[in-house]
């Protein structure tokens, strides 16, 4: 009897260290994918980050768009609490005087083109990070300005 006690034994530890060995592979794996070391790597957190919530101007919603030529278009929304013109766009590498100042109303959101030269030409897939500051005037020509950085990939 005891023959047949020992070869149940086995038995029963072959088929647990079976599934132990399964269970670490699936551990593994899902330690891995978790870590996303089979993804590409990601650029910065995309968006616009830095900005000031109250009291300035910020891209709404992070609405922005950096072409690989290097020209941005902002959706600019007022929140200085007064109406703004916004005169100046100005990168890390360069700095743009708006033709016409971009007037924007108390609380409202207006897309502002620049040719403002954000890091460079990209190559598709490529990642950016870029300060820009906006200047901007209230009615009474006080100028202010606004920073943050705009991050992603062309």
């Amino acid at each position: 009897m005891s023959f047949f006690k020992k070869r149940k034994a086995q038995s029963a530890t072959e088929y647990l260290m079976t599934y132990g060995w399964a269970i670490l592979a699936i551990t593994i794996v899902g330690a891995l994918l978790y870590t996303q070391v089979f993804s590409q790597r990601s650029c910065a957190t995309a968006g616009a980050s830095g900005w000031p919530l109250t009291a300035s101007v910020a891209p709404d919603g992070n609405e922005f768009a950096v072409n690989t030529d290097g020209t941005v278009v902002m959706a600019i929304k007022n929140n200085f609490g007064k109406d703004i013109s916004v005169t100046t766009v100005t990168g890390d590498t360069a700095s743009e005087t708006l033709g016409a100042p971009v007037a924007i109303a108390d609380g409202a959101t207006v897309a502002v083109t620049t040719t403002v030269n954000i890091a460079g030409a990209g190559t598709q897939g490529d990642c950016y990070t870029e300060s820009v500051t906006i200047t901007f005037q209230t009615a009474a020509g006080v100028p202010v300005k606004a920073t943050g950085n705009l991050n992603g990939r062309y």
